[in-house]
């Protein structure tokens, strides 16, 4: 049996593989939150233009993380400038040597 991250990861990509455009504006997606979720231990929510945002990505790290930061990350396009993504390649769990790819 896998455990949550290894088995959240092989989900998430194989969305991807069924419907690429689905899950790059899934990731993308960014709402804007309130200070209370800001602070929550183990959800990393984004600082933009001042504004508190939360995106998917950060939900689901924060119901499968033990501690702040992410476990699991996307890779893929990054435009610098905005965070993001052009075009997703798939995701991967970053408990090991991975980078924090998550934008």
């Amino acid at each position: 049996m896998t455990d949550p991250v290894t088995r959240a990861v092989a989900v998430l990509n194989e969305a991807l593989e069924r419907d690429p455009d689905a899950l790059l504006a899934l990731v993308n997606l960014r709402v804007e939150c309130n200070a209370r979720l800001a602070a929550h231990r183990t959800i990393p929510v984004g600082l933009h233009d001042g504004v508190h945002k939360v995106g998917l990505l950060a939900l689901l790290n924060g119901v499968l993380a033990d501690t702040p930061g992410a476990v699991i990350g996307a890779r893929g396009t990054l435009d610098r400038a905005t965070g993001r993504f052009l075009r997703l390649q798939g995701f991967e769990d970053l408990r090991g040597d991975g980078v924090d790819t998550v934008a």
